[in-house]
C-alpha cells in the first residue's frame, strides 16, 4: 500500500496506528518485494502483524496458503475487505497466546513478518517451541538491535541470552538494513531484516535444551558478576566450583566472555 492510500484510508476511518502495539506500517514496497524473495513458494506461510498487508500483498501470489494473525480488529476486516483469495486465512489473534495448530495452514514450513518491536524477543522465543518444529525458515523484521543481539555469538555486550537459546536450534543471517522513513508512522529506531534457518540437527539433543536455557538465564542474570556468583544461588558453592572443573571454565569470568560451546558443556555435566 502506498503512503498516500494509506494516509487516505486512516483520514477516511478515523483510525490512528497504535504505538502501543507497535503499529509502525511498512510503506516501502521494494523492502517488501526483497522480504517476500527469500519465502519459498511451496508449503503453509504465516505472517505475524500483516498491518495494513504490504508483505501480505507480495506473499500472496506466492503462497500455496498463507495464514496472518492480526492482533487489531480494526486491521483484521481490512485485510478480509483488502484481499479476496481462498489461499488467505486471516486470523485475530495475539501471536504471543495463540495455538498455531488451531491456525488454518498448520504446520507451517515459513513465518514472516514486521515485528512489533516492543515484544520481537517472546515472538522469536516461539520459534523454539514445539508447535513450531515444521517451521524451517522465519524472515522477520527487528530493531535493529535486537537483530545484532540475535546474531552475536562472540562475546561482548550484545552476546547474551538472546542469540544463545536461538543458536542450536536456528542460524541466524541479516538481510536488509531499513530506513525509519520506510515506516509510517516514522519510528525512533532502525530496523533490519534477519532470515532464520533451522539447522538440519539442532547442537544439543532435545532433552538438555530445557537444562541449557537455564544455565543461559541464570549465567546472564548479572552481566557485571561473574559466572560463579551467577551460578551460585542455583547450584549452592561447591556445586558450582565441581561444574565449572568439570567443564574447564575460569570462576572468574563473566558468562559474555564464555563461548557458547561452553553452556552446552555445562548443561551436559549436570547430569
Amino acid at each position: 500500500m502506498l503512503i498516500t492510500d494509506l494516509k487516505k484510508y486512516l483520514n477516511r476511518t478515523g483510525f490512528y496506528p497504535n504505538r502501543n502495539l507497535g503499529q509502525n506500517f511498512l510503506i516501502n514496497s521494494s523492502i517488501a518485494s526483497k522480504i517476500a524473495a527469500e519465502i519459498p513458494g511451496q508449503g503453509s506461510v504465516l505472517e505475524i502483524g500483516p498491518g495494513f498487508g504490504s508483505l501480505t500483498e507480495k506473499l500472496l501470489p506466492q503462497s500455496e496458503s498463507l495464514s496472518v494473525v492480526e492482533i487489531s480488529g480494526r486491521m483484521a476486516s481490512f485485510l478480509q475487505r483488502r484481499f479476496s483469495d481462498e489461499r488467505l486465512n486471516v486470523i485475530r489473534a495475539d501471536f504471543l497466546k495463540v495455538d498455531p495448530s488451531e491456525l488454518p495452514g498448520y504446520p507451517f514450513m515459513t513465518i514472516v513478518g514486521n515485528l512489533p518491536y516492543y515484544i520481537s524477543s517472546p515472538i522469536i522465543f516461539r520459534m523454539i517451541e514445539q508447535s513450531f518444529r515444521h517451521v524451517q525458515k522465519a524472515v522477520l523484521m527487528l530493531q535493529r538491535e535486537v537483530a545484532i543481539r540475535l546474531s552475536t555469538l562472540d562475546g561482548g555486550k550484545d552476546y547474551g541470552k538472546l542469540s544463545l537459546q536461538i543458536w542450536p536450534v536456528f542460524t541466524v543471517e541479516d538481510l536488509i538494513d531499513v530506513s525509519a522513513e520506510d515506516f509510517y508512522p516514522v519510528p525512533r529506531v532502525l530496523s533490519r531484516v534477519v532470515i532464520l534457518n533451522r539447522r538440519s540437527r539442532p547442537l544439543i539433543p532435545e532433552e538438555l535444551y530445557c537444562r541449557f536455557r537455564r544455565i543461559v538465564k541464570v549465567s546472564f542474570a548479572m552481566r557485571r558478576k561473574t559466572i560463579f556468583n551467577n551460578l551460585k544461588p542455583l547450584l549452592g558453592r561447591e556445586g558450582v566450583l565441581e561444574l565449572l572443573e568439570i567443564s574447564d571454565i575460569d570462576p572468574s569470568l563473566r558468562a559474555e566472555q564464555l563461548p557458547p560451546e561452553k553452556f552446552i558443556k555445562m548443561a551436559e555435566a549436570m547430569l
